[in-house]
């Protein structure tokens, strides 16, 4: 009999332990119309939140909008984003410093044309603060030194001279308003300057460019290369320092001075000067005249060099030469593609001991 009573009681207890739960709070939904409604969301002091629509287009040039949330509703922040935040998608990035209770948004896909290249930049505000902010998006690259070397050797025809002059006229014209200056040097047995970067102005180009007469002699492109990397590529003749150097070489025909040249490129390589070689005319339909122009040009050859039927066909190839110089411009180095250029502000953040990192 007591055995059973032991039995009775600890089946009891058993149940009595199942029946057991916990009254939890009632849970509460938010939902709200604007795109994105709820990509991030961080909790403010004294229980509010800030919830992110970062796809919230609410006109042409504004996107992102961040809401400030009770348990009860939803209001739209009235946040002041400067005028160059254009479709930033604001909101598209959120964090909070849970010592400081400070909380940071960044809108990060801001369109900056440059060029032929469209850069996405963003802005960053952290409320509360009354931090200032740019009046501006950094300003596109567009510093360089280019330097021209045209072919004036005997074997190009006169009405040929006078387009590769045409196709220099209009490439250069591409880049007026930009801080890029220009030298240009013909070549046949000798190199000549016709005008360097220190003495180019832009205002008189077309009247300096169509002044330029044809020497009409060999074709040493050897030395003319080395005479540019030593006499104008210098800081007396006005190029400057830490921007891009870029040489253009247009020819008809090889060199006659191959033996010379690799010393003359490896010249060109150890100031930094990006190479770009065209050539023109059947003569480089041959392997040796090709070879020749991948010598000259910069490393990768492919993306350094063009070869033409005739000077008719230069302007062909103008706007591909334009991009190509443009991944170059800025550049301190060998400026072969662009680095810092392509982040975005904002793509990422996060506190760590009240210090805020961004990854772009």
């Amino acid at each position: 009999m007591d055995c059973i009573i032991r039995t009775a009681l600890l089946f009891s207890a058993l149940k009595a332990a199942l029946c057991f739960n916990i009254d939890p709070v009632a849970w509460k939904t938010l939902s709200n119309d604007a795109a994105g409604f709820g990509y991030h969301v961080v909790q403010r002091p004294k229980g509010r939140l800030l919830v992110s629509a970062p796809l919230a287009q609410y006109s042409s040039t504004e996107r992102g909008q961040i809401f400030t949330c009770s348990t009860s509703s939803c209001s739209a922040l009235s946040v002041s984003l400067p005028d160059f935040a254009v479709n930033a998608s604001f909101g598209l990035t959120m964090t909070t410093d849970s010592i400081s209770g400070n909380t940071l948004a960044c809108g990060p896909t801001i369109p900056k044309d440059c060029a032929s290249l469209t850069m996405y930049n963003g802005v960053c505000l952290q409320f509360g603060q009354k931090n200032p902010v740019p009046s501006s998006l950094e300003d596109c690259r567009t510093q360089a030194d280019i330097a021209f070397l045209l072919d004036g050797s005997g074997s190009v025809g006169s009405a040929d001279f006078t387009t590769m002059k045409n196709f220099v006229k209009s490439l250069v014209s591409s880049f007026k308003g930009k801080d890029t200056k220009f030298a240009i040097v013909q070549f046949s047995s000798w190199p000549q300057i016709h005008f360097s970067f220190s003495d180019f102005d832009k205002s008189s180009l077309e009247n300096n460019i169509n002044s330029i007469t044809q020497l009409n002699e060999g074709t040493n492109t050897a030395s003319a290369i080395q005479y540019v990397v030593d006499n104008v590529f210098i800081a007396r003749r006005g190029s400057r320092e830490n921007v891009g150097k870029v040489l253009i070489i247009i020819t008809d025909g090889e060199s006659q001075q191959k033996k010379l040249l690799p010393a003359a490129v490896q010249a060109a390589e150890n100031k930094k000067i990006v190479r770009f070689a065209i050539g023109v005319g059947r003569a480089f339909s041959n392997s040796g005249a090709i070879k020749e122009l991948e010598t000259i040009a910069s490393s990768p050859s492919n993306n350094h060099m063009f070869k033409v039927d005739n000077f008719n066909a230069l302007e062909r190839i103008r706007n591909s030469l334009q991009e190509k110089i443009f991944s170059i411009e800025g550049s301190q180095t060998s400026g072969q593609s662009l680095e810092m250029e392509m982040s975005q502000v904002g793509f990422s953040a996060a506190y760590d001991s009240e210090v805020l990192k961004f990854n772009m």
